[in-house]
Order: structure tokens, then C-alpha cells, then sequence
């Protein structure tokens, strides 16, 4: 756990931060470098991003917020200017539908743009989880694995143990936990290893968005049962679990839809110019 980097003039730069950063520069040069190579003009996929980003931050803080509302309720400043506190899958639900909503109005197939992000969302992804790593969030239940990590005194992972009582008042590091933001990191990249795979054998339009949603819902829904954080949610299920299994029934609907249809995929195009619109 490192989660400050440097004190710029009063601003605190945190780790984590700096990962998301990084994360979304990443996520920003490979789309629009590819998106123009298949047609899409670099104009929209700029502004695309830029509204991905601003309604991945609010609606992932929404939810946030909603699984812990007891927390904020008390104390709603919080709200605003409490630096931890973002949910993945709710910024995800939040993004997909800002996205739909501005590639239809610019007459674009949305299925063609989601496509183009899929591989380099599960990068970023796995980018940005190296943040929580380093901030110490989604930090993972106890265990005695041989790489099981402690978090040091003023950690998520070491106020929860002390509040729950696992803790002696001489303590200084959490108790040995999974390393989840790992888990997650190695996850992450291994599907966009699968993602890119699947692009050079894709028949149809569309099939990289549905693999997306259907590999990412299963691949959280079991590191959820690693997860030592509150979660949140209903019966037995997390709030992620509960979204993961709303997006694999999505991600398995527009499988089998988008097969049957068989529109043609989006090519790389080397001699043709740059279109402005795409069709649906």
C-alpha cells in the first residue's frame, strides 16, 4: 500500500489517482488510434470518451453512495469530497448508457463502438486496479495463503478489522488478507488477452461487446467471494453479483440475437477513407 505519491504546491497526488490516469490515457490512445483506422472520425471518438468518463465517475460514485448510504446519510458532505468510493459496475452501467445514448445521435452503430472499446475497457481496467492495490481499497477477506498481504495502520483493510474486533489496540497492519486488487489486475488483463483473441476470429458485429459483458460478469462474480470489504447487496449476493448476473443474461441474449442477425464486423480498412457515419 502506497497511496501518496507527491504534495504538488498543497495538492495531494495519490497513487491510485495517478493509476486511473493512466488507465484512462491508455483506454483514450488505443480507442481513437484504432477507431480511426476502422472509419469511426477521431472527433467522435474523443468526445465519446470524454463522456464515458464524466458519467462513469458520477454514476459510479452514485452507487457507491447507495450501498453505504448509511454512512454518507450521516455525514453527506462526504458525498462530494470523500476521496475513496466508487463502485466499477455501477460506472459501467452508468457509462454504457451515456454512450448508447451519444453514438446514436451522432448516427453510429452501437454495437460497431462497442466493440472497438471492449479489449482496451478490460486493460484499463486492469491498469486501474493496480491503483486500488496501492490505496488499499477492495481489499480481500482474511486468509493464511502464502501470498496473503497485510495493510498497514490507518488502512480500509485495518479500521474494518479494528472495528469488528480482530484487532489488538498494539496492532500496527491489518490482518493477512487476499490480495483481490491482484486477483482482479491479472484478471483483467488475461481477459483483454481474450478479447484481442477473439477479434482476429470475430464473424459477427457485436460479438466482442457480448463476450465482454458475459467473461467480466462471471469473472466478478466469483472474485466476489473474495472480497473482505461491504459489499452491499441482497440474500447471499453482493451488489456487483447481483449486476453481474443482469449483465451475463445481457451478455448471453445479445450473443444469440447478434449471431443470427450476423452483421458484418468492423474491418480494418487501410485504403479507404475515413467515414463519418456508420450504419447500425
Amino acid at each position: 500500500m502506497y497511496p501518496n505519491l507527491v504534495n504538488l504546491f498543497g495538492v495531494q497526488i495519490t497513487t491510485y489517482g495517478l493509476m486511473v490516469a493512466l488507465a484512462f490515457a491508455g483506454l483514450w490512445l488505443t480507442t481513437v488510434s484504432r477507431g480511426v483506422k476502422l472509419g469511426y472520425s477521431q472527433e467522435f471518438i474523443q468526445n465519446l470518451i470524454t463522456v464515458i468518463v464524466l458519467s462513469a465517475f458520477v454514476s459510479a460514485r452514485a452507487l457507491h453512495v447507495m450501498v453505504d448510504w448509511d454512512a454518507y446519510s450521516a455525514n453527506p458532505w462526504q458525498i462530494l469530497f470523500s476521496r475513496d468510493g466508487y463502485v466499477f459496475l455501477g460506472g459501467f452501467v452508468g457509462a454504457v448508457a451515456m454512450a448508447v445514448w451519444f453514438t446514436r445521435r451522432h448516427g453510429q452503430s452501437v454495437w460497431g463502438v462497442a466493440d472497438l472499446f471492449a479489449p482496451y475497457l478490460a486493460m484499463a481496467q486492469g491498469i486501474g486496479r493496480i491503483g486500488c492495490l496501492l490505496f488499499g481499497c477492495c481489499y480481500g477477506r482474511v486468509c493464511e495463503l502464502p501470498w496473503a498481504v497485510r495493510f498497514p495502520e490507518g488502512s480500509p483493510a485495518f479500521y474494518d478489522h479494528m472495528a469488528h474486533g480482530l484487532l489488538g489496540a498494539e496492532a500496527h497492519a491489518s490482518l493477512p488478507v487476499h490480495p483481490t486488487q491482484i486477483y482482479m489486475s491479472l484478471f483483467n488483463f488475461a481477459h483483454f488477452g481474450i478479447l484481442l483473441f477473439i477479434r482476429k476470429h470475430q464473424t459477427f458485429r457485436g460479438q466482442l461487446a457480448v463476450s465482454y459483458l458475459m467473461i467480466y460478469s462471471t469473472g466478478r462474480f466469483g472474485l466476489e467471494y473474495f472480497r473482505g470489504d461491504y459489499r452491499g447487496g441482497w440474500m447471499d449476493f453482493s451488489t456487483s453479483q447481483l449486476i453481474s448476473i443482469l449483465l451475463f443474461g445481457v451478455g448471453l441474449a445479445g450473443f444469440m440475437i447478434l449471431r443470427r442477425k450476423a452483421f458484418p464486423p468492423d474491418t480494418v480498412r487501410v485504403d479507404a477513407p475515413a467515414a463519418q457515419t456508420k450504419g447500425t
